[in-house]
């Protein structure tokens, strides 16, 4: 990737055979093998790791906590721990069948997915609309993506590049699959502008802490998070429509469910902070009955109102000295 061509290169290169990323590939080798095991006996397996996950993930258990704390004052301990044991299992079940999304047919993916709210989805293709699928970080956040991809509709989206190369080539290979394209999220916002305008639909992330600079403090659960003011004016310059979606993985079921709201509609206004506010209103409905799909381990809540350390650094020291 360059400044100059903003698209995530897929191109397999040589030093991915160094031998530092021989790991990587053993791993990426399991997971295709993974993807041919029966769904109910790798969902065994990959529940079953839960409890050592909580034993010795200090570091992201704690942030899940807090956020769970936060978003949830009325929660007792017992419910937390619950909740928390729910959004690990739901992680490794979707992890451990990542692989599929590269071994296996388009139809039998699509075959693993269920749809609620189908209609609305259906009414904006039908009017011709650009869509801006609005989609908070779950576990199966790229099982939705690819879902939509493998439909036909021609999809965009952003990505952070991750440290290994290698798993990050693949990743990303895998999201763009059905013709999906990949912008580099440091390249900037420019070249996703150009292609909503084109008539391709995006695939944006609204929920992760961008700082205090770029963001809105406006509600979020029960706080007051710092939220990026991004989708009202990306609507205003692309004309496109904002659907709210959910991807998760029914634990229970053992398959995956995408949820669509309706667009979100009048959207938007002229009030910027509400509108970032009605964003997260959109997100709070769809975690309302799928709160453990969540990634609670992300700092959503790193920039506070009142202090300039970040909300999680006081526990994290804790945890060291320990």
């Amino acid at each position: 990737m360059s400044l100059a061509d903003p698209v995530y290169d897929l191109e397999f290169k040589r030093h991915y055979l160094h031998p530092k990323y021989w790991l990587t590939w053993l791993a990426i080798a399991a997971l295709w093998l993974l993807a041919w095991l029966p769904v109910r006996a790798r969902d065994a397996f990959a529940g079953a790791f839960t409890p050592l996950l909580i034993r010795f993930a200090k570091k992201p258990c704690y942030i899940a906590r807090t956020n769970i704390e936060l978003c949830f004052p009325e929660l007792s301990a017992p419910e937390i721990e619950k909740m928390l044991a729910d959004s690990i299992r739901a992680g490794l079940m979707s992890f451990i069948g990542y692989g599929e999304w590269t071994a296996r047919s388009r139809e039998y993916l699509q075959s693993r997915f269920v749809v609620q709210g189908q209609e609305h989805l259906d009414a904006c293709l039908a009017a011709d609309e650009k869509i801006i699928f609005m989609i908070p970080h779950t576990w199966a956040i790229d099982a939705g993506g690819l879902y939509l991809t493998s439909l036909g509709l021609p999809m965009c989206t952003m990505m952070h590049s991750a440290k290994n190369q290698v798993f990050d080539w693949f990743i990303n290979r895998q999201r763009a699959r059905f013709n999906g394209i990949v912008y580099e999220r440091d390249a900037g916002i420019k070249a996703v502008i150009k292609t909503i305008r084109s008539g391709k639909h995006f695939f944006y992330l609204p929920d992760q802490d961008h700082g205090r600079e770029a963001s809105l403090f406006v509600p979020f659960f029960a706080q007051l998070k710092a939220t990026l003011p991004a989708l009202p004016k990306l609507v205003k310059l692309t004309g496109a429509k904002v659907v709210p979606v959910l991807s998760v993985y029914n634990t229970a079921l053992h398959r995956y469910e995408l949820i669509i709201r309706p667009a979100m509609s009048p959207y938007p206004t002229k009030d910027l902070a509400a509108d970032t506010r009605a964003m997260n209103v959109e997100i709070e409905a769809l975690l309302g009955e799928w709160p453990e799909q969540y990634m609670w381990f992300l700092k959503y809540f790193q920039t506070q109102v009142d202090s300039d350390e970040g909300r999680y650094e006081a526990g994290i020291r804790k945890l060291r000295k320990r």
